[in-house]
C-alpha cells in the first residue's frame, strides 16, 4: 500500500489487516500494488449502508451471529430476553427526575433542588464548572451558580452521567472487575470524545462525553445476568462471546427504554463497527468512533486496528486539525484536560 507522499507498508495474505477494506470513504488515500494474485471484492456504498444495523426495538428479537446460538449462557440469557425477565437497569432517578423538570420548563432554582437531593453529583458540578474545562471568571461556590453557568442541557448530561456510576453492583468479585473495567473503559473513551469534539468543533462535547459513556452500556445487563447465575454454569469466554456480538443492540434497546433521542440510541450499535458511515459530514458516532479507535490505541492490550487513514470517520475530518502524524501528540498535549474529565466520575 503506497501513500502518496511515497510512504508505504506491506499487507500480507492471512492476517488482519488483510480483512479491511482498501478504501471505505469517498477519499482513496493509497495505491495497492499487487506482489502476487489477489482478489478484490468491490461493494457498493449502497449495499454498505443497507446493511448496517438499525435501532432494535424493544419488541424486537435480536440479530443473533450463527456462532452464538448453541452457546449455552447466550441461550439462557436470550430467553430471559424473549420473556422479558431480563434484568435492564433502571434510569438513574436523580437524572430522570431532572430531565422531566427542564421538559416542564422548570426554572433553575427547582432544577437546584432536585439536584442537590444528591450531594455527591451536587459538589461534582461545581467542581466541574471551576474546572480548566468552563474556565469561570471567577470561582463558583454554589449549585445555583453552576447550573446558571452551565446551562440546563449541560447540567442535565452531566447528572446523567455521574448518576450512571450507581448501576454498577455485583457481589461477584469477577463480575464487579468485569463491570469497572467496562465502566472504567467508558470514562476513558467519554473523555477523549469530549477532548476531540472541542477540537474539531463539529460536536457539542458536553453531548459527546454522555455518548463516550453510554456507548458499550449494553455489556452492564450481560454481566449482571451472569452475576444472577451460580458459579459453574458458564465459563469466562462465554461472556466474551455475548458481549461481542450483541452488546450494540442491548445498549440500543437500553437507551431507547431510557427516552434517549435516536441520536444517542444509536451510538452502541454504531461504534461497534469501525467502517460504520450514515452521513457525509462527521456525527457523534464518529467522534466516539476516533475516541474509542485512540483508547484501544494506547491500551496495554494493543489490540488489532484497522489503519487510522482508512476510517470513514477519520476521512470526514478533512481539513480539521487531526492527521495521521498529529492525532497522538495532540491527545498527548491534551492529557491533562483529558485527566480532569476522567476525575470528574472517579468513585
Amino acid at each position: 500500500m503506497e501513500a502518496n507522499n511515497g510512504s508505504g507498508l506491506e499487507i500480507n495474505a492471512q492476517t488482519f489487516k488483510a480483512l479491511y477494506p482498501l478504501s471505505a470513504g469517498k477519499l482513496h488515500y493509497f495505491t495497492a500494488i499487487a506482489g502476487s494474485a489477489v482478489t478484490v471484492i468491490y461493494l457498493s456504498k449502497t449495499i454498505l449502508q443497507q446493511n448496517q444495523s438499525t435501532l432494535t426495538s424493544l419488541n424486537s428479537e435480536l440479530k443473533i451471529p450463527e456462532h452464538l446460538k448453541e452457546n449455552p449462557f447466550f441461550s439462557r440469557f436470550y430467553r430471559h430476553f424473549i420473556q422479558g425477565e431480563l434484568q435492564i437497569p433502571s434510569f438513574p432517578d436523580i437524572a430522570l427526575n431532572l430531565r422531566k423538570a427542564i421538559q416542564q420548563d422548570c426554572g433553575v432554582a427547582d432544577i437546584v433542588k432536585i439536584v442537590n437531593l444528591d450531594p455527591v453529583i451536587s459538589a461534582k458540578l461545581i467542581q466541574v464548572v471551576n474546572s480548566p474545562i468552563y474556565r469561570p471568571l471567577s470561582p463558583i461556590s454554589t449549585c445555583f451558580d453552576a447550573i446558571n453557568r452551565l446551562g440546563l442541557t449541560t447540567t442535565r448530561n452531566l447528572v446523567t452521567a455521574f448518576s450512571m456510576n450507581n448501576l454498577i453492583k455485583s457481589k461477584n468479585p469477577s463480575i464487579k472487575k468485569l463491570m469497572q473495567h467496562s465502566w472504567l473503559q467508558s470514562i476513558k473513551i467519554s473523555s477523549i470524545s469530549h477532548t476531540l469534539a472541542q477540537l474539531t468543533q463539529k460536536a457539542d462535547p458536553d453531548e459527546a462525553l454522555l455518548a463516550g459513556l453510554l456507548h458499550n452500556i449494553g455489556i452492564l445487563p450481560i454481566l449482571t445476568f451472569a452475576d444472577s447465575l451460580p458459579k459453574g454454569t458458564y465459563q469466562p469466554v462465554d461472556i466474551d462471546l455475548c458481549i461481542n456480538a450483541i452488546h450494540g443492540q442491548i445498549g440500543s434497546i437500553i437507551l431507547e427504554k431510557w427516552g434517549f433521542p435516536d441520536k444517542l440510541r444509536q451510538i452502541p450499535l454504531q461504534s461497534t463497527n469501525w467502517f460504520t458511515s450514515t452521513t457525509e459530514d462527521i456525527n457523534l458516532n464518529d467522534i466516539v468512533l476516533l475516541a474509542k479507535y485512540h483508547h484501544l490505541l494506547a491500551s496495554p492490550e494493543k489490540p488489532e486496528l484497522p489503519l487510522l487513514i482508512t476510517l470513514p470517520a477519520f476521512q470526514k475530518l478533512e481539513n480539521q486539525p487531526l492527521t495521521p502524524e498529529m492525532s497522538l501528540q495532540i491527545l498527548h498535549d491534551e492529557k491533562q484536560q483529558i485527566a480532569e474529565t476522567m476525575s470528574f466520575f472517579s468513585r
